[in-house]
């Protein structure tokens, strides 16, 4: 294994690739980075057990080079970027490994604006994390910077949240909401946001835990428990989330999961029954955005993968609504990052207007395929594989195009398949998408033996 660092934060397993040194190192070179002198650090972290300890490393690292730390608890990431900025703070941190296995930990950067650090930051943080502790601007005895801890300020999050939604339509409703926040983060908010809008709400997986109770992505295969609640109390809706709640994925009034891709379909219905804006998401997310543009009379604008791709391609363009197919919504006049309140808020607020079912909303739109996969990096160098991919790829996917933003994609009007490093693991991702299951399964069979691999690993 070695240490990931990208636009998805510095992640690694603890002891091994992220140790208390890689912390100091990478948290004072962060800090130096944002080219301030003093100022405050606001910090959350999900339950993991490993959070509290990487916590207290990183504000005692703020407070030796003279900048104060500001502690909101156990706080959703998009709490951690959205109160960053209001507090008008220098930056934030937020500790968590998000979708991550129990053992990985991470430490996700924002700046004062409560933006991710962009692809261009994130080399410059690696440049400056090569020299020595020593060279930092360790403070001295008079200037050690100040401890405070605010768990009250998730209230200023939720209030935000709550003034961009219709919450009288949805009070009307009196709906009936089952939760999954496996265990994580979303533990903190989930209950006071969903009763805030009225809902009778039960919960599952729903009191912090230190050992997550089911694997942390919020994928159909790992959501029984929630489903099998939805069915109990007769919920019109069940909503999951990873463990830094940044990520949603819904269950249906039916007690059946609908897949990470229907999150931002819902929510961009919501919100393009407001304002017509173009959608920006990246070029894994399903095709089921380009027939939603359609519905509206809108256009899709792809970016590389990593939230913050999305974000800056949102803010350069002057757009509202954006995201990712993992379950990541974003709209920036409430938080410029994958909220998964936001997408709560609004997948009730479309439930509320227009009186269908999540299984009749769903129904309404095209169905698609989509098969993700992740095989192991050969012992080649990142250049030399993209160059069969690219050699070989031409030849079996003759009618296709290709688009080399990201990685290698083949796409025509009804299917695609995307191959890339990932940000988060060191693997390679494979994901395909066509109108047939076995069509899907041919693509992604193809793009394994692209990769010299004849068979799914991992």
């Amino acid at each position: 294994m070695a240490l990931m660092v990208s636009v998805s934060g510095i992640r690694g397993i603890v002891g091994e690739d992220l140790t208390p040194g890689t912390v100091v190192n990478y948290v004072s070179s962060f800090i130096e980075t944002l080219g301030k002198k003093s100022g405050t650090i606001l910090l959350g972290r999900d339950t993991r057990r490993t959070s509290p300890m990487i916590q207290k490393i990183v504000e005692a690292t703020a407070n030796a080079l003279g900048f104060n730390t500001l502690d909101v608890g156990v706080a959703p990431t998009p709490m951690v970027l959205f109160l960053t900025k209001k507090k008008k703070c220098a930056g934030g941190i937020a500790i968590t490994a998000s979708h991550n296995p129990a053992e990985w930990n991470a430490l996700k950067l924002c700046t004062d604006k409560g933006f991710f650090l962009s692809g261009m930051q994130v080399e410059e943080l690696k440049e400056n994390a090569e020299g020595p502790l020593e060279g930092r601007a360790w403070t001295d005895f008079k200037g050690i910077g100040t401890v405070k801890y605010d768990p009250a300020a998730k209230g200023e999050y939720l209030e935000s949240v709550l003034r961009m939604i219709d919450t009288e339509a949805i009070r009307k409703k009196k709906l009936v909401v089952a939760f999954d926040p496996v265990g994580g983060a979303g533990c903190s908010v989930d209950r006071d946001f969903l009763e805030a809008l009225g809902c009778t709400v039960h919960g599952v997986h729903d009191k912090p835990r230190d050992v997550f109770p089911r694997s942390p992505e919020p994928v159909p295969e790992n959501l029984s428990d929630l489903s099998a609640l939805v069915k109990k109390c007769g919920a019109c809706i069940g909503f999951a989330q990873d463990p830094d709640a940044d990520r949603l994925s819904v269950v249906s009034e039916r007690g059946v999961p609908a897949g990470e891709e229907y999150t931002l379909v819902l929510s961009g219905e919501a919100w393009l029954r407001r304002k017509k804006t173009d959608i920006a998401c990246n070029l894994s997310t399903s095709m089921m955005v380009d027939d939603l543009a359609s519905r509206y009379g809108v256009g899709v604008k792809r970016t590389k993968i990593g939230e913050i791709n999305v974000t800056e391609t949102l803010i350069s363009h002057n757009l509202v609504f954006g995201g990712e197919g993992n379950g990541g919504v974003i709209v920036p006049e409430i938080n410029p990052c994958r909220d998964s309140l936001v997408g709560m808020g609004l997948i009730l607020e479309l439930l509320a207007l227009s009186g269908k079912t999540v299984s009749e909303l769903i129904g309404s739109w095209p169905r698609y395929n989509m098969l993700k996969d992740r095989v192991r990096i050969p012992e080649i160098s990142k250049s030399e594989l993209f160059d069969r991919i690219l050699i070989k790829g031409n030849k079996l996917f003759p009618n296709f195009s290709s688009d080399l933003l990201d990685g290698i994609k083949y796409y025509n009007k009804s299917e695609w398949v995307h191959i890339r490093f990932s940000n988060t693991e060191p693997i390679i991702r494979i994901m395909a998408e066509s109108p047939s299951p076995s069509r899907t399964e041919d693509l992604l069979s193809t793009a394994r033996l692209l990769v010299g691999q004849e068979s799914g690993d991992g």
